[in-house]
């Protein structure tokens, strides 16, 4: 057939694109011709259209011509049939990635074959047994060439394979090891999983991370590129030789793979992730290693299967909810069919696995087979029931969770050890027993007839599931007593909760470094770090910080405790004039937060609680959230406020606008949904909120709020569409506000919710407009401050408008940073400037002498801001950005006496408006 192909930016997913780098056109021909659909036995003609997920191809013998200009370096599936003509040893020579060992990364790329549009090449490539037929082409490629070793069991000796790494010039320096790291990938594979069939492979610098035969499109540098290379080298094996049908069911191919490929890192770089060195003394004191099978198996299983939010793995491709990448729970596909493999080697042993996925992989390469294939094979060669097991893991969303429930002594030496099922996945179990003597002890106990090859000690088998036989005794003797008991030492039975999978449970005491580490599923992790903090009226706090959590989603806490010491009480900012009338605070104060999922009672749920005595304040409340679709949640909370005594008050930014001695209690019910669209995406808030049990104050309001964030080539349009309606006399703290945040909304920020850093001429609210303006309520932020006096039509009365119950408000701006960037190389690795104008346009409700209900005229403003965002403290990784937000309304449209509508204004803020 004849027909006509294009390139573009990679728009398409995963099909043919080109770009520019280092003044060069780089082209990766991928996906770049019409596929013959395939007919096999299960559904004859395959008509699945590619819909951005993954292929299907039959196998054949492709002979490929490209022609180029005579610069560009090109590699493809199958061999180079003319590799004199185009690359003669001279040329060759030049281009060895050796020769770049040294290049600084991103320098400008040498020209070694100058471009002449009259002067071309044809590479000639022929390859077999292929499904696929791709290539790539650059002329800044450097080429790194080595062989791997592998037994040939048809020749019966070793055969050699073309490993060749193909690197940009301006990367080759960090491209060294990346052919000798895919030869060493071919040979593990080759020697534990079966021979590799082709002649070569290549592993490509293309900003990529796919796989085609012979060909994988990558990225990054040594080290990290490691699990990469040896990803999309895993591909050759499951997608490349065995050839499923990846349209139809990914999990063969994409999760044995993400397996194989863990495989290998453990057996080459060892069992932790190999890592660049670290960028400061602090990272390399404090930085953790990861473990393999954690970061590139486990985790990404675990830490949604925990939340009860994992997918079955025996779906369409395209089927996981329509999502690209891995949302929609396509990410299951690579790590719970990974997860799911290293648990078969746990059930069958070592041995009996490794030689059953051998068998697999010989019996299937070459022949598409599909889910019931692969259980077949494993179940023919083994000859063990494992229908249980694949149904389970494949055809199911069940769990394993297991516990170690008790120890009892009983006559002598002898022991009885309770544990419990608490997921409804059931596996067989090993366990250890660690005697006060120090002795170990193993113990198996099989969930079936099938005995593996252990040498630990067989007990009777625990035949069960759901609520057949949750809990098991097993008796042990174990002479000087038992110190601890831990289920599966290997740490390879995925099970959902950790901790309680010990007699002493499995929690770890760590120092709080502010660096990122990879969350941990064998553990309850405590953290711990000393806390400073500093207010007008406290002084200089001094505390501790504590949190802990499981896998950061389980019985999540934060508690932080503070002395307060008075050193520097109103000294750094000074609110009042003499020390005099200065409050003696409470020695102590603190702040305590835990939130959980409750999936086991609702799937998709989770429950918030918080307690504190913070600057005056006693504050308390819990909200329960239902994630009753991906973009959709639904809460419902209920939240306390006290301040005791006008003591309490003088903390406040704004005093006045809180009463001591009321409580404030109020039930919240609200709903979230996110919604995205082209170049946009964006949130709707729904809350209604009403005065609940022994409250002082009676009232109700609902408010809704939309936020919505526009991509305009390279402008941003963000806006937001408020409206609240209201009843009753609100408590003064939790009022809508026109300028901005109420004090309730200022509470929950650190900077906002007391006297310590806001000067003190910059608050009130008065008769002209001020210099502090925080982001909320209608968010009219040139009316900072500013009462806001407005006549009325009926009673010519002038009524304050600054606050109310109801109001609508809608607020704009138009982010023009990445037109005018504002980026000096001096700080820009730790501040970001974003640069916009804004419009506010918002009305108030009020009511007259007569309780008369009336909007207020329409509040408009508008004018240039800028938001300064420190975006990293140092080395300290989980330190949140600080956002300094300076806006110049210069155009208001309700002004004091003794100002202009068009006049030189500022406002300060913490965070940005919106």
């Amino acid at each position: 057939i004849t027909f006509k192909t294009y390139f573009d930016n990679g728009s398409q997913r995963r099909r043919m694109k080109k770009f520019t780098s280092n003044g060069f056109t780089h082209y990766d021909g991928v996906h770049w011709y019409p596929r013959i659909c395939v007919y096999d036995r299960k559904l004859g003609w395959d008509t699945d259209q590619h819909l951005g997920k993954e292929f299907y191809g039959n196998f054949g013998t492709f002979e490929v011509e490209l022609n180029f200009t005579s610069n560009y370096i090109v590699g493809a599936t199958g061999t180079l049939l003319n590799e004199n003509e185009v690359l003669p040893p001279e040329l060759k020579a030049k281009l060895d990635i050796t020769n770049f060992a040294h290049k600084k990364w991103e320098s400008k790329a040498s020209v070694i074959i100058s471009y002449d549009s009259t002067d071309r090449k044809t590479w000639k490539f022929y390859a077999e047994n292929v499904h696929d037929f791709a290539w790539t082409a650059d002329p800044t490629y450097r080429i790194g060439e080595t062989t791997a070793s592998v037994y040939d069991p048809y020749i019966k000796q070793n055969r050699k394979i073309l490993c060749q790494s193909l690197a940009q010039e301006q990367h080759a320096a960090g491209w060294q090891d990346a052919a000798s790291f895919t030869a060493k990938c071919i040979e593990v594979y080759s020697r534990d999983f079966g021979m590799y069939s082709w002649p070569k492979i290549i592993v490509a610098d293309a900003r990529d991370g796919m796989e085609y035969p012979m060909l994988t499109l990558d990225g990054g540098f040594t080290p990290g590129y490691y699990d990469l290379i040896a990803h999309e080298v895993g591909h050759m094996w499951f997608f490349g030789q065995v050839g499923n049908n990846e349209t139809y069911r990914a999990a063969l191919d994409e999760g044995f793979t993400q397996f194989i490929e863990s495989w290998a890192l453990r057996h080459i770089t060892g069992d932790t992730i190999k890592e660049p060195p670290a960028l400061d003394k602090y990272h390399a004191r404090f930085n953790q290693p990861s473990l393999v099978i954690d970061e590139e198996v486990y985790i990404g299983y675990l830490s949604e299967a925990a939340k009860g939010i994992d997918e079955s793995i025996n779906q369409h491709s395209d089927a996981f909810y329509g999502a690209l990448g891995h949302g929609g729970g396509y990410r299951h596909v690579y790590y719970k069919t990974a997860t799911m493999l290293w648990n078969l080697q746990y059930v069958l042993g070592d041995t009996l696995f490794q030689n059953a996925m051998k068998h697999y992989f010989n019996q299937w390469k070459f022949c598409h087979p599909y889910f019931e294939d692969f259980r077949n094979s494993m179940i023919q060669y083994t000859h063990v029931d494992l229908n249980w097991f694949f149904d389970e893991w494949m055809e199911s969303t069940k769990t394993i969770d297991y516990a170690v429930k008790s120890v009892q002594r009983h006559e002598g030496d002898r022991y009885h050890v309770k544990f419990k099922r608490k997921g409804r996945m059931q596996m067989p179990l090993d366990f250890r027993v660690i005697a006060k003597d120090g002795q170990q002890y193993n113990f198996y106990i099989p969930n079936t007839w099938f005995r593996k090859q252990t040498d630990a000690i067989t007990l009777p088998k625990w035949y069960g599931w759901d609520r057949l036989h949750p809990f098991y005794s097993a008796e042990v003797n174990i002479p000087s007593g038992i110190k601890d008991i831990l289920i599966d030492p290997t740490n390879r039975l995925a099970d959902v909760y950790m901790p309680d999978n010990r007699k002493r449970w499995s929690v770890g005491l760590h120092f709080d470094s502010e660096i990122y580490t990879l969350p941990d599923w064998k553990q309850y992790k405590l953290y711990w770090r000393p806390d400073v903090w500093h207010n007008a009226f406290d002084g200089l706090k001094t505390g501790i910080h504590i949190e802990g959590n499981y896998l950061e989603l389980k019985n999540k806490f934060s508690m932080t405790t503070w002395y307060n010491s008075t050193l520097f009480q109103n000294k750094i900012t000074r609110y009042i004039s003499g020390d005099s009338t200065l409050v003696s605070p409470s020695p102590l104060s603190f702040n305590f937060s835990y939130s959980s999922n409750t999936h086991r009672l609702i799937k998709n749920s989770g429950v918030d609680i918080f307690t504190r005595y913070l600057d005056g304040l006693w504050a308390g409340g819990a909200r329960f959230l239902l994630q009753a679709t991906a973009n959709n949640q639904i809460s419902m909370g209920v939240k306390s406020l006290y301040r005791a005594d006008d003591e309490d008050l003088q903390y406040l930014l704004y005093p006045e606008l809180w009463n001591a001695g009321y409580w404030n209690n109020t039930t919240t019910l609200g709903f979230q949904h996110i919604y995205h669209y082209l170049n946009g995406s964006g949130t709707i808030d729904l809350v209604l909120r009403s005065a609940s049990l022994f409250s002082d104050y009676k009232y109700g309001d609902l408010t809704m709020t939309v936020v919505s964030r526009n991509k305009l080539q390279k402008l941003q349009f963000n806006t937001r569409v408020v409206g609240r309606i209201g009843s009753g006399d609100p408590a003064p703290e939790s009022a809508l506000y026109l300028a901005g945040a109420s004090p309730e909304e200022m509470m929950e920020n650190k900077f906002t919710r007391s006297k310590a850093f806001i000067p003190y001429d910059w608050l009130g609210y008065g008769s002209d407009i001020n210099h502090f303006q925080q982001g909320g309520g209608l968010n009219l932020r040139g009316y900072a401050g500013y009462v806001v006096p407005e006549i009325n039509n009926e009673d010519n009365v002038s009524y304050e408008v600054y606050k109310g119950n109801t109001g609508a408000a809608f607020n704009g701006e138009l982010e023009f940073d990445d037109l005018i960037s504002l980026r000096p190389k001096i700080f820009r690795k730790w501040l970001h400037i974003d640069s916009y104008i804004f419009s506010d346009v918002g009305t108030i409700g009020y009511k007259n002498s007569t309780n008369k209900f009336f909007l207020s005229d329409v509040k408009m403003d508008g004018g240039l801001g800028f938001a300064l965002i420190i975006k990293q403290w140092g080395p300290l990784d989980k330190v949140k950005p600080l956002t300094i937000r300076v806006d110049f309304p210069v155009f208001v449209s309700s002004v004091p006496a003794s100002e202009e509508y068009l006049d030189f204004r500022w406002v300060l803020g913490i965070g940005r408006a919106f």
